[in-house]
């Protein structure tokens, strides 16, 4: 028993363990990426929850542990802007953030740096949450959220709602504004299936540079398939979303001040059917 008290008191120990404080460091980094770049769809929730509770207790027991070597205090001052990255990007989802902020929230308190520095770091990271907070809940009132971020992941349709193309190497993904909106649109997105994540317990849809198909009024929702891998059918238009995006003008957005709203379709679009659309 006292030659394991020795082995974990001695200072190459401490020393060697710290290493592994770093290696959180990259897990959060990581799993900041994982919310900015995807939307994450758990397979089986309480495995996943259990697991993740897991990696974080465990790193947390490591870092206060070493909480006075050189890794671990430069990992404590580290972690906090990446949960900013986090809490941007996934906001709502407490699951996911909780534990991450509680094990870095204790060990930046308990490690060893100058308490100097952590009073001024500490001071700049409650500003920045509080403003990250706050400003995200105001765009979410005003509900300009998608002009910033692009998509609203709130917004997103169910998995069992998407469309797949012919060989799956695309998925048509759809955002519909809430209900207590006037004038409420649809908007598609086309995005690369070959991108997505899996994991253990947990699957990645990667939305970052999806592209977006049209947007219209949700009253005249179009027709929409897929012809093949790489074409689309919206209302009798075909669309070939193979070709590069910078090479493909984007759809003409809906006049809202008429009845109906008419397609135009760029020149990377061949009209299939002869009768005209209704005019407004």
């Amino acid at each position: 028993m006292n030659a394991i008290i020795s082995f974990f008191r001695n200072k190459w120990t401490k020393l060697g363990f710290s290493a592994i404080s770093l290696g959180y460091l990259f897990f959060m980094i990581w799993m900041a990426w994982l919310t900015l770049s995807f939307h994450l769809v758990p397979t089986n929730p309480v495995s996943l929850f259990s697991l993740y509770l897991l990696i974080n207790v465990l790193f947390g027991t490591v870092m206060i542990y070493t909480r006075k070597q050189i890794a671990t205090q430069i990992t404590a001052c580290l972690l906090h802007p990446c949960i900013l990255v986090m809490l941007v990007f996934a906001f709502g989802n407490w699951f996911l953030l909780i534990p991450v902020f509680a094990v870095s929230t204790i060990v930046f308190f308990a490690a060893g740096s100058p308490e100097s520095l952590k009073t001024i770091l500490g001071t700049i990271y409650l500003i920045l949450f509080v403003l990250t907070v706050l400003g995200y809940l105001t765009l979410q009132i005003f509900g300009i959220t998608e002009s910033i971020f692009d998509v609203n992941l709130a917004l997103r349709s169910p998995r069992e709602d998407y469309l797949y193309s012919t060989q799956g190497t695309y998925r048509l993904v759809t955002y519909i504004d809430r209900e207590n909106k006037e004038n409420r649109t649809i908007s598609y997105f086309v995005e690369f299936t070959g991108d997505d994540l899996k994991l253990p317990f947990l699957e990645g849809e990667r939305y970052v540079n999806s592209r977006k198909i049209l947007t219209q009024r949700l009253a005249n929702k179009s027709e929409v398939e897929w012809l093949t891998d790489n074409k689309l059918l919206i209302d009798g238009q075909v669309r070939d979303i193979s070709i590069d995006a910078s090479e493909i003008e984007e759809a003409e957005e809906d006049d809202f001040s008429g009845e109906a709203a008419i397609l135009i379709p760029p020149p990377t679009m061949t009209r299939v059917t002869t009768t005209p659309p209704d005019t407004p």
